[in-house]
């Protein structure tokens, strides 16, 4: 055994010259030997670095803003799922969708007092795709309200709306996050193909957002809470910052805190 062990070790002499490079994972669009395989999404990213190492059997979680309920989904494997939204269940099509879970509950809320929810109940909060649509008032009454709701040690998630990362994501690292330019061929021959793949990334639609909009409430609207400012309020509750953006989301920050 211990002669084939070292037969092994001598089998690597000679290759990979210079060090063997799969690729920089510094980088969100390294290229790499997995090809197209090497690329994942944003949510599923987001659920492996925010959901899954802290969601079990044993956790209560309490979610805002479900929506349909696709990350409750991920929440599944939770003891309890509390989620809060603006609207009905029925409008969501939430249990339909989620297929009757018996260990959610759904509660459409009409302030930002959070009264349904118990004491020292919860040990995990998560939100994704909600709070970017709520007022910098309105989030700052929920990290207010529910911070006697959460046990001590709850690892909270939050994704909110920053328009600086938004506007530099489109405007200064759009070329380089872009998918299209990744996966376009090179090579003299596919020059026709380049020529498509440059005209498909000139027709993609940038929008940018801009920070000096005021705050009036209108449908679907987008508010501009910010990283600092984000952190600075939670800061102030009492909460702790453990990352001020995990950086799944290349166009959003997501705020990891804990209520120590």
């Amino acid at each position: 055994m211990k002669k084939r062990l070292v037969e092994e070790l001598d089998s690597f002499k000679g290759i990979w010259n210079g060090g063997y490079y799969e690729g920089d994972p510094l980088k969100p669009m390294s290229k790499s030997t997995y090809g197209q395989l090497g690329f994942i999404s944003v949510l599923h990213a987001t659920y492996l670095q925010c959901i899954k190492p802290y969601v079990n059997k044993n956790t209560v979680s309490l979610e805002i803003g479900p929506g349909r309920g696709a990350w409750t989904k991920a929440l599944l494997p939770s003891k309890q799922v509390y989620a809060l939204d603006a609207l009905p269940a029925e409008h969501n099509g939430f249990f339909e969708y989620l297929e009757h879970p018996e260990n959610v509950k759904y509660f459409q809320v009409k302030d930002f007092m959070c009264e349904m929810l118990p004491d020292n109940y919860f040990d995990y909060m998560f939100s994704f795709g909600c709070l970017c649509h709520v007022s910098f008032e309105g989030i700052s009454e929920y990290a207010r309200n529910i911070y006697p709701k959460l046990k001590r040690n709850s690892n909270c998630f939050w994704m909110v709306a920053d328009y600086d990362k938004y506007n530099d994501a489109y405007s200064k690292n759009l070329d380089a996050l872009s998918m299209w330019k990744v996966v376009q061929p090179i090579g003299r021959r596919y020059v026709p193909f380049r020529w498509l793949f440059a005209y498909i990334m000139k027709r993609e639609p940038v929008y940018y957002a801009n920070p000096d909009e005021n705050d009036d409430p209108r449908p679907g609207r987008w508010y501009n809470a910010g990283i600092k400012r984000t952190c600075s309020m939670l800061e102030d509750i009492g909460y702790q910052i453990v990352d001020p953006d995990v950086g799944t989301c290349l166009r959003d920050p997501i705020i990891h805190f804990v209520k120590p």
